[in-house]
């Protein structure tokens, strides 16, 4: 390291590296020389400078840091990577860290403007891509274990139809539904307990999208005391889209804004690994698109199809009004720097919105309301 990576060397001393997996991602960013990377350490070290000023180099954060998960590595430090390009734009002292969001909850930081009647509350999300052999390891461990938990004497079969964002499913949740319906079971009838598998309930998780088709076979409670899954598989999963996982970050960091008149604005961070465009936002934030076909009234004419979009969208007249407008933030190693760009999206329901003005002719892509149907981007 040279003294022009002081920051990243605070944060990062060669004898930890030492430590570090050769092959991990962490460490071949901290010690590559190819070009390439020297860029990259170069703008992680400029945005550690930041942390360093707002003084946030606190226990926790070194932690995240240091953790060696690329995944947590690299949302640890978008969050600073947004906030060293809001600073960019909005100048020196224009962030204030540590607001308290919803539940207690520590947002990410506070845009602070002069002349503007409140600060901005800023919360960062990053998207990362779904590992299905990973995830589905994760599922199936995950149901054995609640399942294991229920006291009744059952043998399950279990088949996923959809794994959703089943990454947050909740567990306690799961049990109480097996507790629930397996109770219902006579389970003192000779008749039932010598049956063939019977079908439960779908279990449903309205919060993560996971769709289990569930089956019981159930025994004599001297053969088996707690519930067991005998048969886990999977069934033709429908595929995730990227809108899915949009609204979902968005739900999570939803929870985690505060009450009161402040405008609130969500940044979502896209990884090369899994690209984030524009039509994903749309579909996400305005409705996913679709094509309208009119008939005649007698049934024989077509008219052109109109398109349209569903109402699934995040920004919506009843729910969600609290989020002012949405980020979406990408970076690219372009020319031998590493290039920033910020388009937001204008929640056109919010009670609180913000200012267009603010971000105008500053390289930022504004869409915003244009009239009370259409939505028009502004730069």
């Amino acid at each position: 390291m040279t003294k022009s990576l002081e920051a990243l060397y605070y944060f990062f001393h060669p004898d930890y590296i030492e430590l570090l997996p050769k092959e991990s991602l962490l460490y071949r960013l901290l010690t590559e020389q190819r070009s390439e990377v020297a860029v990259w350490r170069e703008y992680t070290n400029d945005c550690l400078e930041l942390a360093l000023r707002y003084e946030l180099a606190d226990a926790d954060l070194v932690a995240r840091l240091r953790k060696d998960d690329w995944e947590s590595f690299t949302s640890t430090m978008n969050e600073l990577r947004c906030a060293k390009l809001l600073e960019d734009i909005c100048g020196i002292n224009s962030l204030r860290w540590h607001p308290e969001g919803r539940r207690g909850k520590v947002g990410e930081f506070e845009l602070t403007l002069k002349g503007s009647d409140a600060p901005i509350f800023i919360e960062v999300k990053t998207v990362f891509p779904r590992y299905e052999d990973r995830l589905e390891g994760q599922i199936r461990s995950k149901l054995r274990s609640y399942t294991e938990k229920v006291p009744i004497p059952s043998f399950l079969s279990v088949t996923i139809k959809e794994l959703g964002m089943a990454e947050d499913f909740s567990g306690r949740k799961f049990k109480n539904f097996l507790e629930r319906e397996l109770i219902k079971l006579d389970l003192t009838n000779t008749t039932v307990v010598k049956a063939s598998r019977m079908k439960l309930p779908d279990y449903l998780d309205d919060s993560t999208g996971l769709h289990l088709e569930i089956a019981v076979t159930p025994v004599s409670p001297d053969k088996l005391q707690n519930c067991h899954i005998g048969d886990l598989g999977f069934d033709e999963l429908k595929p995730v889209e990227n809108e899915d996982y949009i609204r979902h970050s968005l739900k999570k960091a939803y929870v985690q804004l505060p009450k009161g008149q402040r405008p609130c604005l969500v940044i979502l961070c896209s990884e090369t690994e899994f690209p984030i465009d524009e039509d994903d936002m749309l579909n996400a934030l305005l409705g996913t698109l679709a094509f309208r076909i009119t008939r005649s009234k007698n049934g024989t004419y077509v008219r052109d199809a109109q398109s349209i979009r569903k109402p699934d969208g995040f920004f919506q007249t009843k729910c969600n009004k609290k989020l002012s407008a949405v980020g979406l933030y990408r970076n690219r190693h372009r020319d031998e720097r590493i290039k920033c760009t910020l388009e937001i999206y204008h929640n056109p329901f919010a009670v609180n919105p913000i200012d267009i003005k603010i971000f105008e002719d500053k390289g930022v892509r504004q869409l915003v309301k244009i009239n009370e149907t259409e939505m028009g981007w502004s730069n």
